[in-house]
């Protein structure tokens, strides 16, 4: 008897294993049947032409904040945009608020806008898409923007994102981490014009300091952003920057924080020094509700 029963229960146990998996076995099953059904947007909108934008969030089957949603972007039922994240999201899941699609008189170019903020465009003569694939804006993708933008402003279309508004944006600390200087340039339509935004870490007043003389650059290829200018801080109470074809700039803090521009000529020391600072490399940014 005891023989036999030794036999009988390792079969017993693959048994009770083989019971066990079938709850497992059953819900990838079901997790596979959902997947493979065909997704209904969540926001559907007509551009015409036979061209559709549709804005899609995580199915609330799957869904476990924090989230993303995404878009895809089809003409006379091709795919020409396969369907790429664009925004995380917290636990709403789908995105709230005033949702819109404006778009040039001749439909080429399109921009989708939550709450007057565009958060999508595209160009459908050249079939580019912002932002990029990945849901994130690097330089060319900013730059990108500002040409898409633009169109718009052409016709009379002011239009406004956060994320570029905020893309040119810098921190820079002095040695001591008592003032920060959180711009160098400033984003007007196609141009940025050079304007140093400063404030004191220790709760003193913010500070817009301008050159001399107006210094405005094209957002575009036409200026070399990578090494056609520098900014850094020179010490705790001065701070440079240099543009080419604009020349050396330097403004001097006194103790309570107040700059001001040094007058020409500067010393050639000094100038050398400021110089030598790289172009500052901006971050990658993405949408995030």
């Amino acid at each position: 008897m005891r023989a036999d029963s030794r036999r009988k229960f390792p079969n017993l146990i693959l048994k009770v294993i083989g019971l066990s998996l079938i709850p497992v076995v059953a819900m990838s099953a079901v997790l596979l049947w959902l997947v493979s059904l065909p997704r209904e947007s969540d926001f559907h909108f007509d551009l015409g032409q036979g061209r559709a934008l549709d804005i899609y969030c995580e199915g609330e089957f799957f869904y476990e904040p924090p989230g993303y949603v995404s878009y895809q972007i089809t003409e006379n039922g091709k795919v020409v945009v396969p369907e790429r994240d664009f925004c995380g999201i917290g636990s709403q899941r789908v995105p709230s608020g005033r949702l819109e699609v404006l778009s040039t008189r001749d439909g080429e170019t399109i921009a989708f806008r939550r709450n007057f903020n565009v958060m999508i465009m595209h160009d459908f003569k050249t079939n580019r898409s912002w932002p990029d694939e990945n849901g994130q804006v690097k330089w060319d993708d900013f730059l990108l923007a500002i040409e898409l933008l633009q169109r718009f402003k052409a016709e009379g279309q002011d239009l406004y994102s956060d994320l570029i508004d905020r893309y040119l944006n810098i921190y820079l600390s002095s040695p001591n981490e008592k003032l920060n200087v959180n711009q160098v340039w400033n984003a007007q339509g196609d141009q940025a014009e050079l304007q140093v935004r400063v404030s004191d870490r220790h709760g003193g007043k913010a500070q817009l300091l301008l050159p001399r003389e107006k210094i405005t650059v094209p957002l575009s290829e036409e200026f070399d952003w990578h090494s056609g200018w520098g900014a850094g801080w020179l010490s705790n109470h001065h701070f440079g920057v240099w543009v080419t074809g604009a020349g050396v700039h330097v403004w001097d803090f006194s103790d309570d924080g107040m700059g001001k521009e040094l007058p020409g000529p500067l010393d050639a020391e000094l100038v050398e020094e400021v110089k030598s600072f790289p172009a500052h490399r901006f971050e990658s940014q993405r949408f995030s509700l």
